[in-house]
C-alpha cells in the first residue's frame, strides 16, 4: 500500500443514528468519543480490505491435540 487513506469523520449524528439502528443506547456525553472510536475502527477496516494477499500464501496449519 503506497498511499495514505483519507481520514475517517465519524459525527456524533451517524452514532445516534447506528445506535437507534441497533437498539443500543448510547449517553449524549459520550457519542463524541464512540465517534472516534468508530473513526478509527474505519481506519483500520480500510487497511485490512486494502492488504492484497499474495496468491502464493499458504493457509496456517491446523494443530490437533
Amino acid at each position: 500500500m503506497s498511499e495514505r487513506s483519507e481520514p475517517v469523520h465519524v459525527t456524533e449524528e451517524t452514532v445516534e443514528r447506528l445506535a437507534d439502528h441497533a437498539g443500543v443506547q448510547i449517553p449524549a456525553p459520550s457519542r463524541a468519543a464512540v465517534a472516534q472510536h468508530l473513526a478509527g475502527l474505519l481506519m483500520n477496516v480500510r487497511l485490512v480490505e486494502a492488504f492484497v494477499v499474495p496468491e502464493t500464501t499458504e493457509p496456517a496449519p491446523t494443530f490437533q491435540p
